[in-house]
């Protein structure tokens, strides 16, 4: 039996063997320094990431949990845009300088679902390939191919692309170049790689540059003649661009990214929202309260409103600036048409007008009336005098409290302008004589109202009786 499984195992070893060997052994551009020289293009390379090793000073500028790697390279005869396309798993990065001090191409890092990568070459300039797996002994075949393609056709602002309204603007900013004069951005000067378009205004309208998709590039917009700026959005404004034109004007559209940023976009040319002035402000104002409005532009775009004015409906008016809050209070219960009128930065204007009910609720307790002295076991008659201060009939609750807890309660409709009696009535205990003097407390609030009276401070009273000993014995005290 022994002899048999020590000959089963060296039939094993001998059918893996090729096998082992073949995966111990790396390609022949598993190293930089034996990248396989690209020397033409187009090139269409059959290559291979299973053996290939990682070097201990391999980049890790992209990805740096990477693992096992192989290299191309490739020296530019002239300036160029390029693409490289991977068929198969492994991720790209493209690097310039020498072994130990790499420097990666500007947005040449591939993620893991991107396959293909463009980017411009300088003449003279070798440009080095490093394709990756994530996963050590995951290697792989794939396939390699890298190209020429030309620029986008309105790469320069001479040679703008024309453009109808609405439309939809799309294309390469990996295929797009710096002009020697290259119009610049106000948002984001750094931005040079761009595209053009041109366009003539059938007749005055304010529009909108929205991106759609890709939101990693710079929008702005110049008239054509003096190319004066007249609005711009860069990469970190979602909102894109608004601006007012002229019949009969032409107006050039940039879009434009950094190297690093560069890539597809896409892009809607259309009409901008109209804005909706209007104001927040409590949900129950009152008149003995400054109320707070806080104006909005109600724009679709989330723009804040830059001048305008509101109007309280009361014969009186406040600028507004931005997003401040003012404060107003009125004189009088009423309905009052509050208007708002104003304007965005980019000259959108607009007017609305709602209504503001005003209506204050406020009940005083302006009488309480207490026995100035009293016995223990006398019950005595306490009284509390609630007026109506507005035009509303109230339902009113009255509390009362002494030291010794609550006491009770009584709910009673106060007619408006009216004045209504609560009457309590209280027995004095030993507890009382003991104490000296009994302080009773009467707090009102209007029963059915959630935020209470409008007025509180004359809601609240107290007054005191000085308490004795029943008559004809004593109270003790233990």
């Amino acid at each position: 039996m022994r002899t048999t499984i020590a000959a089963l195992v060296a039939v094993l070893i001998t059918a893996l063997a090729p096998g082992l060997a073949h995966a111990a052994e790396p390609p022949s551009n598993d190293d930089f320094d034996h990248a396989t020289a690209v020397t033409s293009l187009p090139y269409h390379g059959e290559l291979t990431t299973a053996g290939s090793t990682k070097a201990p000073d391999d980049p890790t500028e992209c990805y740096y949990y990477g693992t096992d790697s192989v290299w191309l390279s490739y020296t530019a005869p002239e300036d160029a845009i390029v693409r490289a396309t991977i068929g198969g798993q492994p991720y790209m990065a493209v690097y310039t300088g020498e072994r130990g001090s790499l420097s990666m191409v500007p947005g040449t890092c591939t993620f893991m679902q991107t396959k293909t990568d463009t980017f411009h070459v300088k003449a003279g300039t070798t440009y080095y390939f490093a394709l990756v797996e994530h996963y050590a002994g995951y290697g792989k075949d794939f396939t390699f191919d890298l190209i020429t393609v030309p620029a986008e056709a309105n790469d320069d602002r001479a040679s703008a692309s024309v453009t109808g309204f609405p439309a939809t603007f799309e294309g390469d900013l990996r295929r797009a170049s710096s002009e020697p004069d290259e119009l610049r951005s106000a948002c984001e000067p750094e931005a040079v790689q761009s595209v053009w378009y041109r366009y003539t205004a059938d007749r005055a309208r304010f529009v909108h540059l929205a991106r759609t998709q890709n939101y990693g590039f710079t929008v702005s917009a110049f008239r054509a003649g003096d190319l004066s700026e007249v609005d711009c959005a860069s990469a970190r404004v979602n909102n894109g661009a608004v601006f007012a034109v002229a019949a009969g004007e032409s107006y050039l559209i940039r879009v434009a990214a950094e190297e690093a940023n560069a890539g597809y976009f896409k892009m809607a040319f259309g009409n901008a929202p109209a804005i909706r002035p209007s104001f927040s402000a409590p949900t129950d104002p009152s008149a003995y309260n400054d109320i707070s409005f806080t104006p909005y532009a109600g724009d679709p775009l989330g723009m804040d409103l830059a001048t305008g004015e509101i109007q309280f409906g009361d014969g009186t008016s406040a600028p507004i600036t931005g997003r401040d809050t003012i404060k107003h209070r009125y004189a009088k219960d009423g309905e009052y048409n509050v208007r708002v009128t104003g304007s965005t930065k980019d000259g959108r204007s607009g007017t609305t007008e709602r209504v503001l009910k005003v209506e204050t609720h406020d009940v005083t307790l302006s009488g309480f009336s207490v026995p100035s002295t009293a016995r223990a076991g006398e019950t005595k008659r306490l009284k509390v005098s609630v007026g109506n201060n507005t035009r509303f009939d109230e339902e009113v609750t009255v509390r009362l409290e002494a030291e010794s807890g609550d006491i009770g309660s009584l709910t009673q409709r106060v007619a408006a302008a009216g004045k209504v009696e609560f009457p309590f009535a209280y027995t004095f205990t030993a507890d009382d004589v003991a104490r000296g003097t009994v302080t009773f407390k009467v707090a009102g609030n209007l029963r059915y109202r959630y935020d209470l009276d409008d007025n509180p401070k004359d809601n609240e009273l107290t007054a005191s009786t000085k308490v004795r000993p029943a008559a004809g014995g004593s109270t003790r005290i233990d």
